[in-house]
């Protein structure tokens, strides 16, 4: 058993398919077919089921992949680490991150984390929160990022900012008025704009709303949308009005494109997290970019 044996296992059931795990990772797909057939034959049990279309590991091979995974990363981990004694950080991460992580945070704090160690290169993808659990559970990157918990044994959730959610209306005289605004009227005879189910944003809003009293299943929803700047959008547009991080409302506050509403009762400030797997091995760059994300986090309140 060697390392390219486990790299183009890994593959395989990353990408459900030999073919694309062979393109992967440089090498013929007989050849990844023979390193899969030596795995199996060395731990004398199936890792992988072939009689489906579509390649997927068996009970034993899923339980392969995750120590499978571990073991990668401590070598990658112990490498990088031997290369940088020299100074000259390098290597890549992966994120998974939901809506307002993924295009209002994120963005920022690696702009000022690549100007201190500009060799390391980021790779992010946009997911929703259950998504990202989900994700981190699996190894499909290495952090997460959302605006919410989700039940998973496998992942751990840690705070690292809070932000402000805010009732946002179109730029429209009659919301113009500067009295507070009753909750119960905005959401039952006002148009909703919702998040889509899966949303940190959505889960706190209408825990908030539950806390106030209000039935949502006669909040009046007229459209939902799966992604924060749609929904603001919508709202310039005269759709109708909704709650929004106000990190991503801010710019459009600013330039009298929507109105932020007061409310009688205030939105509550809502918790946003970083999210690894637990009892997992993490590269020391991951170590390194949670102290820079804590330090600097900050720069956004």
């Amino acid at each position: 058993m060697d390392f390219r044996q486990l790299e183009a296992y890994v593959k395989v059931i990353e990408l459900a398919s030999f073919s694309k795990a062979a393109e992967a990772v440089f090498l013929s797909q007989p050849s990844v077919s023979t390193y899969v057939n030596a795995l199996e034959k060395e731990l004398e049990t199936t890792l992988i089921n072939r009689s489906s279309k579509e390649v997927s590991p068996t009970l034993a091979g899923k339980l392969f992949y995750e120590k499978t995974k571990e073991i990668l990363a401590l070598k990658y981990n112990s490498v990088e680490q031997i290369k940088n004694l020299s100074g000259n950080l390098s290597g890549r991460i992966d994120i998974l991150a939901s809506t307002v992580p993924s295009l209002y945070v994120l963005p920022k704090i690696i702009a000022l984390f690549k100007n201190a160690y500009p060799n390391v290169l980021f790779n992010v993808k946009q997911a929703d929160t259950f998504e990202v659990s989900s994700g981190i559970a699996l190894q499909k990157a290495e952090i997460g990022f959302s605006g919410d918990i989700m039940e998973n044994d496998k992942c751990v959730f840690k705070e690292f900012m809070s932000e402000k959610m805010v009732f946002i209306a179109p730029y429209r005289e009659e919301f113009l008025a500067p009295h507070n605004h009753s909750l119960d009227k905005l959401l039952y005879e006002q148009r909703f704009i919702s998040r889509e189910k899966g949303s940190g944003t959505r889960a706190q809003y209408e825990n908030y709303f539950a806390e106030q009293n209000i039935q949502l299943n006669k909040i009046n929803i007229y459209a939902s949308f799966d992604n924060t700047q749609s929904i603001i959008n919508a709202v310039i547009n005269g759709l109708g009005v909704s709650v929004v991080s106000e990190l991503a409302a801010r710019v459009f506050i600013e330039h009298k494109m929507i109105l932020p509403l007061k409310l009688e009762r205030a939105l509550p400030e809502r918790k946003l997290y970083y999210v690894l797997k637990k009892n997992f091995s993490h590269s020391h760059l991951i170590g390194l970019f949670i102290k820079f994300l804590l330090k600097n986090a900050k720069t956004f309140m």
